[in-house]
């Protein structure tokens, strides 16, 4: 017999959109408890997060690496994806596409993640980073994802 499983963050995520508890610091990955990372509002497939960058994520040029600004579109994007899936369902990027539009320094960044559309096996996805004292939009991107079952406990992949 199988014991079915959740994504913890999935989980997380339908947690704090049904009780309605923002502004939550996310910290179940090492990636989101270095950028700070918060969960600010939220509805199934749509999030806003904030992300605290610091100049450890600089680079030569003294401005946010274009790496750093993929991962937080890529978090808001796969946070969205999972906040419309249901229990004993997750998600992995499949492609993504990112613009840069202008540099950023190190300081409090808006993210927004929206789902598109949800299918089967595939979802569509977009965000964006803001710069909220500039009233910039700092880069975007679109991706599709695979959804799929959550592996069992102790199956290897």
């Amino acid at each position: 017999m199988q014991t079915l499983n959740d994504n913890p963050d999935r989980a997380l995520l339908e947690k704090i959109i049904s009780e309605q508890i923002f502004d939550v610091a996310l910290e179940t990955t090492e990636g989101l408890k270095e950028l700070g990372a918060r969960l600010v509002y939220g509805s199934p497939g749509e999030l806003e997060f904030s992300f605290l960058v610091t100049p450890k994520a600089i680079q030569g040029n003294g401005v946010v690496s274009g790496g750093t600004l993929m991962t937080m579109l890529d978090y808001a994007m796969a946070y969205a994806v999972l906040s419309k899936l249901p229990f004993g369902k997750t998600c992995a990027t499949t492609s993504i596409t990112v613009n840069m539009q202008s540099a950023a320094t190190p300081k409090l960044l808006k993210v927004t993640g929206t789902v598109d559309r949800v299918g089967r096996q595939v979802a569509f996805a977009r965000s964006e980073v803001h710069d909220l004292e500039r009233n910039s939009l700092i880069a975007n991107a679109s991706a599709t994802f695979f959804v799929m079952d959550v592996t069992p406990s102790g199956k290897k992949i």
